[in-house]
């Protein structure tokens, strides 16, 4: 069997979600072949820079005008239409390399490669791959749902019953929660520094890193603070300046392979709420401070962890830090509840049985 996962590079969060099913596909069938495919790669032109230096301008020069936009895609049918068009060569080539590779399942981890994938089937009808949608974000954005897209792996039983009223059929939808890494042991590596709190702004680290970074320093004198910026190259060097006037109390860093096993070891987590990584400090019951989120999909993830007690918002936390001493009596029950830690095996099941049919 041949599994294909398609995501879009915008950000490290949609390729981490098809890196954990993939680690446990391998493991449940390691004779499974398994690719990996950006779609911003398959355009025969820079659309892919062009695109993410725009998505970054967007996001952090403009977010009202972003979040507009996003407002606007949650009818998504004169969408569908324009990209439809201005990728008709990119799908036609992703066509073209799946029936040269004999994909038999396409997994999609990113609402454009969803489009690709429901293009895909459209035009190629019976002869096209299994085609499933993974859904990252908490609460759905109609930019997710698209037809043709023949099952949908979902965080939570209100997603479902929301694309059952939108005309999806309960057995091509199930509840497995957003994808989490096949290692949840919740010692990481051995400590070698002081209990940290650790604050992150995502893949492109995005967000106010800064000025929260400043203000823990100053409020609280007893936390040390490990901050990772990312790609943020003058993020990094701004906190890295930070940091020599901080010894011992700052550490900056940029990109870090394994993000999860170094959250193991932090006290507390102060992060954007993007999904993959609210849902990794779930999984490990740590104490989850929401900063200020990006526009679109991150304010609804916000609205809704709050809202079932799995995090707090950052000016809750400021208000009254001492929570996170009490963080196991209060929120790790409903961080349980939320957050699934098999997710991955659970979809990468549902993979192996539509596969094989």
């Amino acid at each position: 069997m041949h599994v294909m996962f398609l995501f879009a590079s915008t950000g490290s969060g949609h390729f981490k979600a098809a890196g954990y099913v993939r680690d446990a596909l391998l493991k449940q069938n390691r004779e499974t072949i398994v690719s990996m495919a950006d779609v911003l790669n398959l355009c025969d032109f820079p659309v892919k820079s062009f695109i993410l230096n725009r998505f970054k301008q967007l996001i952090s020069k403009c977010p009202s005008v972003y979040r507009f936009l996003y407002r606007l895609t949650e009818n998504n049918a004169w969408f569908n239409r324009v990209a439809a068009i201005f990728f008709s060569g990119s799908i036609q080539l992703l066509k073209e390399r799946c029936v040269a590779e004999k994909v038999q399942v396409l997994v999609c981890t990113h609402p454009l490669a969803l489009l690709f994938a429901s293009r895909l089937n459209r035009e190629m009808k019976e002869s096209c791959p299994v085609t499933m949608g993974i859904i990252t974000d908490y609460q759905i954005h109609r930019f997710w749902l698209y037809p043709y897209i023949d099952l949908y792996c979902v965080p939570n039983k209100e997603m479902k019953e929301e694309l059952m009223i939108l005309g999806w059929h309960h057995d091509k939808v199930r509840v497995t929660g957003v994808p989490c890494p096949l290692d949840l042991s919740s010692a990481g590596e051995e400590a070698t520094t002081a209990p940290f709190w650790l604050l992150s702004g995502g893949g492109w680290g995005l967000g106010n890193l800064e000025a929260t970074t400043r203000c823990l320093l100053k409020k609280h004198k007893h936390c040390n603070l490990l901050v990772v910026t990312g790609e943020n190259r003058s993020l990094y060097l701004r906190l890295k300046a930070l940091e020599e006037k901080n010894p011992g109390r700052l550490k900056v860093m940029g990109t870090i392979p394994h993000l999860f096993n170094t959250m193991k070891n932090a006290l507390a987590v102060l992060t954007k709420p993007g999904g993959l990584t609210v849902t990794e400090a779930m999984i490990l019951k740590k104490p989850l401070i929401l900063l200020k989120p990006l526009p679109g999909a991150e304010e609804k993830n916000l609205k809704y962890l709050v809202k079932h007690n799995a995090a707090i918002p950052y000016h809750s936390f400021m208000e009254k830090p001492e929570i996170i001493n009490f963080w196991q009596d209060y929120h790790s029950i409903h961080q349980a509840t939320t957050a699934r830690s098999d997710s991955s095996c659970l979809i990468a099941q549902w993979i192996l049985e539509e596969g094989s049919r």
